[in-house]
Formats: structure tokens, C-alpha cells, sequence
């Protein structure tokens, strides 16, 4: 069977129109099926996947994405090619990808075996590379207390949060 991929204008278009007439949708199912109707009535060969939708929606800067979260155990295994790029390596006595030896990350901190490796891993909400958040010590030392998506919002501690539920509204509508 024969389908397209329609071009992230198109997406961007058909997501502004469903939030448009619908105010905001409070799961990512409910907006993939809108969105797909709305696909379909443009071009009945059209498929997306809602995980595309998702992200092109962030990164239009357009839409507002709620993001809620639960615990999980290890962080998220993507592609192992990507992580090696970014200097990591897999440590088995953790079982979890971390920089092995001595590097920087892109903010200019250096990193020693052990610490954590999540700087610069892609965001699992948009795919853009997560940040770390500091917080102030006592004695005016900086800790790293978790890491932080700029573009999406996506927040986690050093224990991974998965996000479970995602809802949809327009910029500067509440």
C-alpha cells in the first residue's frame, strides 16, 4: 500500500488547527488521532507516527507541551553509535552509559569515571540534548542536581523520570 509522509509545515499546520478548535487535548493518543483525521482530510495517503508529531510540535515553538513523568530504574538506551560519539562508554558495574575517562561535556565541566554521563544525551520528550541544573552549596560550590530539556521542559534528577502522559495547548493560552 502505497503512503506519504506529509512535511512538518503540514504537520505544524493540521496540529495548530486541531488545538484551534479543540483548546488544549490532554493525551497524545486523542491528539494523534485529531491530527491524523485532519491529515486525512487533505490526503488520504498520508501516515504519522505520533511520536513525529510529537517532536515537530515542540520545535515549532507553537504548541505546549505538558509533560508528566514517572520513576524508573536506569537511564533510556538509545543508539549505542550516539553515545560513543559523545565520548561514552558502557560501565558494567553500574550498567548504565557514563564517561569513562576524563573528557568535557559541552558546558566546559570536566568529567572523572563514574559521574554521570546525561549531559548532551538527547531529551526522550524532543530529541534535543538535555543541560544540567545546578543548585548552590553552603559554601558556594555548584552540585548538579538534575538535568533540564531548554526547548520542551522536560526535567529529571539523577534517577531517570520516563514521561507517561503528554497534553497539548496553544502558546500563551492557558
Amino acid at each position: 500500500m502505497e503512503y506519504r509522509k506529509p512535511t512538518k509545515k503540514v504537520i505544524v499546520e493540521a496540529v495548530l488547527s486541531v488545538l484551534k478548535s479543540r483548546g488544549s487535548i490532554d493525551t497524545q493518543t486523542k491528539m494523534h488521532k485529531l491530527v491524523i483525521a485532519h491529515l486525512k482530510g487533505i490526503d488520504k495517503t498520508y501516515k504519522l507516527s505520533a511520536e513525529r508529531m510529537r517532536i515537530i510540535a515542540v520545535k515549532s515553538k507553537k504548541v505546549k507541551l505538558g509533560i508528566r513523568t514517572r520513576s524508573v530504574g536506569a537511564g533510556p538506551e538509545s543508539d549505542e553509535n550516539t553515545f560513543k560519539r559523545q565520548g561514552l562508554g558502557y560501565d558494567p558495574v553500574v550498567k548504565r552509559w557514563r564517561r569513562i575517562r576524563p573528557g568535557e561535556d559541552q558546558s566546559g565541566h570536566k568529567h572523572h569515571r563514574g559521574e554521570f554521563a546525561s549531559p548532551g544525551q538527547p531529551c526522550p520528550v524532543c530529541t534535543s540534548p538535555l543541560k544540567k541544573v545546578h543548585n548552590a552549596t553552603l559554601y558556594g560550590g555548584k552540585v548538579a542536581i538534575g538535568f533540564n530539556c531548554k526547548l520542551c521542559g522536560y526535567l529529571t534528577g539523577h534517577r531517570w523520570r520516563e514521561p507517561a502522559r503528554y497534553s497539548f495547548s496553544l502558546k500563551g493560552v492557558n
